[in-house]
């Protein structure tokens, strides 16, 4: 590697301590987890140590995320959690008749805790974890019961002082800063897939390529909405750090779009010339481009001044590279020049959004999150009204969700009889041994695994959950071959602790990268665990195994034969959805009406319906016997339009901001007859749509009509391209509906 390669990837690391809250989520793990069992071991307390740790390791496994009362309530609804599920199982586990329901209730409700999005899976986890592992090991007595609760209430508040501890002297805008700074680095990746292959030396992006990219950026910025609700045009200036932080976000959003038609110019541009010099101005373009995404990621995080200094010399960078394209002598050619001013007209504008940004950032310094709140705003982070919201959200029953939640309660159910039938001294398991003379299988006390790894596994859609059992099954074989060898070493107790340590970061740090991984660490912080109790002894490993492959074998079976989602049923109504969220945003733009929804939301729910259909497609793909469906094809095709719908509707808004020359008079009513054609395509397809058998589009998207006409506006010349375009589209989509696509068509889904 050369001294410049060096350079970049080591400025990558650094770039990296930045972005990677997982390394502080790690390390707060393991300190939650840790120092309960040293204080165990030290004292001598090491049964109450392990009910400590296993609170420590529920609560703490919930990342962190949104505002300082979101993270408060997180953490103390994670905790009560622990203790109430504490209760429930050590109680339901004396009697196994009432163990059973229970664990498909607890199942259940695992499964429905999906609806509060990723705090709800890991608020999931203190429900099932403490309600599996006491039902197995039930109290007889009160005394012995509040003695537990005790020590699970002490480990939970351990780690909720952990947990404040990570974020109190954190800056009070920095939760938002961070959700924003994805968006940028969503940003950056976006303007490098757009830039791929123009300098000759790699092959460009598929379309598909950039659309995922583009579907990134979409993800990031649903990721902030959903931990900072309010928009832009929600917050006033009153506000200024939410005013500063709503706004930036809106600027990393459009500058998002402005690359998605600076790519599409640049392709116009290269099909009207084809010139060598012109690709390589286009990849210097869009590398400026991607350099200010990586910078403005940075920039959110720290707010360094330096910073802010390469922030604004990357836009220079992007203005002096956008003037030697219009110096170009090709660039005065009558048939380009036209779109070489738009080119850099939309530069500019990226750099004009990006400039607004840095000054919105430029405020005083924030204050420290312990110095912001009041007494009165502490206490309105409990303010019941967020449990009666979670609570509705949580209840929040559909389809899907509901599956999947009997699901998960099934497999749970029939993960904890297994174990129960295969218990240590099972007459089930003499039985089979003696009568039918089959190997003899007993799981001793730690049967419960089977529904642990059940919980885990099952995910809402198959593809997905065969995915993780096999990703899981070999992650923790993988942990439990080396963490036995570690075992069989002359190490002190000391090591042990330090295998736990370890493994808690780089457990979190591989969660969201890698599941195999993360399982295998996970095994390894078990074995840790494990052998810190007296009692280990080698042959638990080879239960967990037996144990896991098991609960995995559950929920792949669950999965495909209980109620299961197939994508083939979903499909239609996530196109329907994808292609009435565009109508939506057509009748938003166009349609005279008192109440108008912003563009900028109207834009978000489109996008957001595309890339839920698109995900469907994708998962469609996967499932099994797709290639023996007919019609599949058809899908990617009604999609692909409707995507480039949604993209002229985003261009048609972002131009307002770029020109002003107006078109013709005369040529306005072209302009609106395209209109009056657009919305009758529109509802012809949604018909069409109907007519082919998806009842999954509303009557009223039948019955709208632009009753009191569209607004009067005066458009630009390249809006009315944008109108002449989209009918395109829309007429694309009306002979999709009638019949297959071409046999190119065909192979173009091949590829995908």
């Amino acid at each position: 590697m050369d001294l410049a390669a060096s350079y970049q990837s080591v400025n990558k690391r650094l770039q990296s301590q930045y972005r990677e809250p997982a390394w502080g989520w790690g390390l707060r793990v393991a300190m939650s987890v840790t120092i309960p069992l040293l204080w165990g071991a030290f004292f001598d307390k090491e049964s109450g140590a392990e009910w400590m740790a296993i609170a420590a390791e529920s609560v703490s496994f919930i990342e962190l995320k949104g505002n300082i009362g979101q993270r408060v309530r997180l953490l103390l609804s994670a905790s009560l959690l622990s203790i109430l599920f504490c209760i429930v199982g050590s109680l339901a586990g004396n009697i196994i008749w009432i163990s059973l329901p229970g664990m498909f209730a607890v199942g259940f409700l695992s499964g429905l805790f999906k609806n509060l999005g990723d705090r709800g899976m890991g608020l999931a986890l203190s429900v099932y974890i403490f309600y599996i592992i006491t039902s197995a090991y039930p109290v007889a007595t009160s005394e012995a019961l509040w003695a537990r609760c005790g020590w699970v209430a002490l480990g939970a508040s351990w780690t909720v002082i952990v947990g404040l501890s990570s974020f109190l002297f954190i800056r009070i805008g920095t939760p938002y800063r961070r959700t924003i700074a994805v968006i940028w680095k969503s940003v950056a990746a976006l303007a490098q897939a757009t830039g791929k292959g123009w300098d000759g030396t790699a092959t460009r992006s598929s379309v598909r390529d950039i659309y995922l990219k583009e579907k990134d950026v979409r993800t990031a910025i649903d990721s902030s909405l959903f931990l900072f609700e309010e928009t832009a045009d929600q917050v006033s200036k009153s506000q200024k750090t939410k005013y500063a932080l709503a706004q930036t976000r809106r600027c990393a959003s459009l500058v998002s779009m402005h690359i998605i038609q600076i790519s599409e110019t640049a392709e116009q541009l290269y099909r009207h010339t084809g010139d060598r010099k012109f690709m390589v101005q286009f990849y210097s373009l869009f590398r400026a481009l991607e350099q200010i995404g990586e910078r403005m990621e940075i920039y959110l995080l720290t707010l360094k001044e330096e910073e802010r200094i390469l922030v604004a010399s990357r836009i220079e960078r992007l203005r002096k590279i956008s003037l030697q394209i219009a110096e170009l002598p090709e660039a005065g050619q009558p048939s380009v020049a036209a779109v070489v001013k738009k080119m850099l007209v939309l530069s500019e504008r990226v750099a004009k959004l990006v400039e607004k940004s840095l000054e919105l950032l430029a405020q005083p310094g924030e204050r420290r999150v312990y110095r912001a709140y009041s007494f009165a705003q502490t206490l309105n982070i409990l303010h019941p009204r967020y449990v009666r919201n979670n609570l509705r959200q949580l209840f929040n029953l559909d389809s899907i969700t509901t599956r999947y939640a009997i699901r998960i309660g099934i497999a749970a159910f029939l993960g904890t009889l297994i174990g129960f039938l295969l218990s240590e001294g099972s007459a089930f398991a003499l039985f089979l041994h003696d009568t039918l003379d089959l190997p003899l299988v007993q799981l001793r006390h730690h049967g419960y695994w089977i529904a642990f790894t059940a919980i885990i596994v099952s995910q809402p859609y198959f593809g997905a959950t065969l995915k993780k059992g096999i990703e899981r099954s070999a992650g923790t074989i993988a942990g439990i071959i080396v963490g036995s060898g570690f075992l069989l070493l002359p190490f002190p107790l000391l090591s042990r602790f330090i295998l736990v340590f370890f493994s808690s970061i780089f457990l979190i740090y591989f969660l969201r990268r890698q599941y195999s991984v993360a399982a295998f660490f996970i095994t390894l912080m078990l074995v840790g665990l494990l052998a810190i109790d007296p009692g280990f002894d080698a042959g638990l490993m080879k239960t967990r195994i037996l144990c896991t492959l098991i609960g995995s074998a559950l929920a792949i079976g669950a999965g495909f034969l209980l109620l299961p989602s197939w994508d083939k049923d979903h499909l239609p109504r996530y196109l329907a959805q994808a292609i009435t969220a565009n109508f939506d945003y057509f009748q938003g733009t166009f349609y005279r009406s008192e109440e108008r929804m912003p563009w900028t939301r109207l834009k978000r729910m489109a996008e957001s319906r595309n890339s839920n259909a698109f995900d469907s497609f994708t998962r469609f793909m996967q499932e099994p016997g797709m290639r023996r469906k007919k019609g599949y094809a058809n899908y990617y095709y009604l999609l692909t339009h409707n995507v480039r719908i949604t993209r002229e509707l985003n261009n048609f808004h972002g131009e307002t901001e770029l020109e002003v020359e107006k078109i013709p008079v005369q040529e306005k009513e072209k302009f609106y007859q395209m209109l009056y054609q657009c919305d009758d395509l529109f509802r012809d397809n949604i018909q069409l749509l109907r007519q082919s058998g998806n009842g999954f589009v509303a009557e009223k998207y039948l019955k709208t009509f632009p009753e009191e006409g569209f607004h009067t506006m005066n458009p630009v010349e390249s809006q009315m391209v944008y109108i002449e375009k989209m009918l395109i589209e829309l007429k694309a989509i009306y002979n999709g509906l009638h019949g297959a696509p071409s046999e190119q068509e065909r192979k173009a889904i091949e590829e995908v």
